[in-house]
């Protein structure tokens, strides 16, 4: 009896170490909602953030950026945004970015070459936009009507905050934090820095010499309440005493006899009256709407104009001679 008592006690002193091992084992599985973390957790967010992250560049855009541009230098690193973390970068507009058209953004910073400067003087933000046309219709909306031009990239204007410009597919923005900053400068220097795309926004030169451009604009989609017009530019010109809107419309042949056969069939079923007009082997149609009032309509090769203001006919011979 005497040897079992002592056996127990000794028994119990061998299982400490294992228990004290199944203690400190346990307590290592903690329960993580338990403990306050939350600024710990957001560096761990933002580090983790898509716009940051290196193997986002070749999916949201082929732009680089420049370490120097027109004296200034880059200031941090740019930041990438595809269109699952657009918003993080335009909260609430990100809907119209993406459906006209939007492919990715990237977001540079610079300071003045020399400059002790502990935050950004310029912002520049560059959208690819996938296509030129679908650039300038952003540009064009962003910008507003009556923005003063400027001769930076295909096309430019000034804003309230900056500078909006276009080069190929790239819709881009340019943000100075400083009156003093030279923006015009900056922004051509920034523009040669864009890839270019050949004949990448030729469409203007398909438009006549009618006489001093008022503004121009671009309508995605339903052009005069039309769901089959779209992607129209429209420009308003100084013709005589007349104000005259011709709008515009680009695409292959097949595009184009299509969009025709559409306007034809729109005119039957409504009842709109339009005659055909016919020379040297060249078609135009004049329209008689009694909302619109008269209008032409000229359906060449590659382009279809609609032609609003004017029932001269005239006006045909700026469009017809080169179709």
């Amino acid at each position: 009896m005497k040897s079992d008592r002592l056996r127990y006690p000794i028994l119990l002193i061998g299982l400490l170490p294992c228990i004290a091992a199944v203690i400190y084992f346990s307590g290592q599985r903690y329960d993580a909602s338990l403990i306050d973390f939350k600024k710990e957790a957001g560096q761990q967010t933002r580090e983790a953030s898509p716009a940051a992250s290196p193997l986002s560049v070749e999916k949201t855009t082929n732009v680089l950026a420049s370490q120097e541009i027109a004296g200034f230098l880059l200031f941090g690193q740019a930041r990438r945004y595809t269109k699952e973390n657009l918003y993080e970068h335009v909260d609430g507009h990100a809907e119209y970015f993406i459906s006209a058209g939007f492919a990715g953004l990237t977001v540079t910073e610079y300071i003045a070459s020399g400059s002790s400067a502990k935050q950004a003087e310029i912002q520049a933000e560059v959208f690819d936009m996938g296509k030129s046309m679908q650039a300038f219709g952003v540009l064009a909306d962003e910008s507003g009507e009556n923005a003063a031009p400027v001769s930076v990239g295909a096309m430019g204007f000034k804003t309230s905050g900056g500078l909006n410009f276009m080069r190929g597919r790239y819709y881009v923005k340019i943000t100075a934090f400083s009156p003093k900053t030279p923006l015009l400068k900056f922004a051509k220097g920034f523009a040669d820095t864009l890839p270019s795309e050949k004949g990448s926004f030729e469409v203007f030169s398909k438009f006549p010499n009618l006489g001093k451009v008022e503004h121009t604009r671009f309508v995605k989609e339903s052009y005069h309440g039309l769901d089959f017009l779209r992607n129209v530019i429209e420009r308003q010109y100084a013709y005589g005493d007349t104000k005259i809107k011709v709008a515009l419309v680009t695409g292959s042949s097949q595009e184009m006899k299509s969009l025709l056969t559409s306007f034809l069939d729109y005119f039957k079923k409504y009842a709109i009256s339009f005659e055909k007009i016919e020379k040297s082997g060249k078609v135009a149609y004049k329209v008689m709407d009694k909302y619109e009032g008269n209008w032409f309509l000229i359906p060449t090769h590659e382009a279809t104009f609609s032609v609003f203001g004017t029932d001269d006919e005239g006006i045909l011979q700026y469009f017809l001679k080169n179709k």
